[in-house]
């Protein structure tokens, strides 16, 4: 698994799974809250169930133990099993993001190769987030991030 931060607004990090596109992306998506760290939620309370609507314009979401659910993201691009894109509207303060917020953007892609797929996935756009974005840009690149969560995910497929 590789992971890269640039000096611009962007994380990029990858990892290859022995499994198929189709497999990798169905885990990735619809097997999220298998692989997502239980810790990583916005509600309070404990995190029971994180998800994902598999369409364009569909939420991703978390619901906590009372029952509450909280959308942190719209999906931009639903392809299987090539490429899924979503808006990332968690805010640098790391609280419920309100419907209008500003958002940046995770691109996930899933390309064949001889031994599985290739998984690459670039969160760009960082700056739209406001004051506070090269901090959120460490946290999503960090020990607990992104890599972290690829980590999850390659030993959930």
């Amino acid at each position: 698994m590789t992971t890269h931060t640039d000096q611009d607004s962007s994380v990029r990090s990858s990892i290859h799974v022995a499994v198929p596109p189709e497999r990798a992306f169905e885990v990735f998506t619809s097997g999220i809250d298998t692989w997502w760290i239980r810790e990583h939620h916005l509600l309070p309370g404990e995190l029971k169930e994180v998800g994902i609507d598999p369409h364009e314009g569909g939420r991703l979401w978390e619901q906590n133990d009372a029952g509450e659910v909280c959308a942190w993201g719209r999906v931009l691009t639903w392809d299987p099993p090539r490429t899924f894109a979503f808006a990332w509207l968690i805010g640098t303060d790391w609280q419920p993001p309100a419907p209008d917020a500003p958002s940046s953007r995770v691109t996930v892609t899933f390309t064949p190769t001889d031994t599985g797929t290739q998984v690459d996935l670039v969160h760009d756009r960082l700056d739209a987030h406001g004051p506070g974005w090269p901090g959120m840009r460490a946290s999503v690149a960090g020990e607990g991030g992104w890599p972290t969560l690829l980590q999850r995910y390659g030993a959930a497929v």
